[in-house]
């Protein structure tokens, strides 16, 4: 049940993303969330701000953008789960880019929670 949950919330979270919708993200990362790139580091509040001036200046992803997971593993440790894997960006169901990720997530009384998310490009 618990993999279901978290999977879900997950997509959830990836849908947002791609949407820019916010609100949801802030809602499922917690206060002290980063994220990790090419470009370095990035707090909860940089990462949406920036999204958010991205969606403003209509810079952000087209309504057709998704991710699709080429290969996915979930290790538990009590309450945290450590995603990890390998992904596709798509634009009209067309590869736009592929990235290797890491994402780690704490179990809350109520849902899962993203805490970290490192993401590397492939070349």
């Amino acid at each position: 049940m618990d993999n279901l949950i978290l999977l879900n919330t997950r997509e959830d979270w990836y849908a947002a993303f791609f949407a820019g919708d916010t609100e949801f993200m802030a809602s499922v990362q917690a206060d002290s969330f980063c994220v990790v790139h090419a470009n370095g580091v990035q707090s909860k509040w940089e990462q949406l701000h920036g999204i958010s001036r991205a969606v403003q200046a209509d810079l952000w992803f087209p309504d057709t953008a998704f991710k699709q997971d080429a290969s996915l593993s979930l290790q538990y440790h009590g309450d945290f789960a450590l995603v990890s894997g390998q992904s596709q960006t798509l634009i009209e169901d067309t590869p736009h880019s592929s990235v290797f990720f890491s994402e780690l997530w704490r179990k809350t009384p109520h849902d899962w929670q993203l805490m970290h998310l490192h993401f590397t490009p492939i070349a």
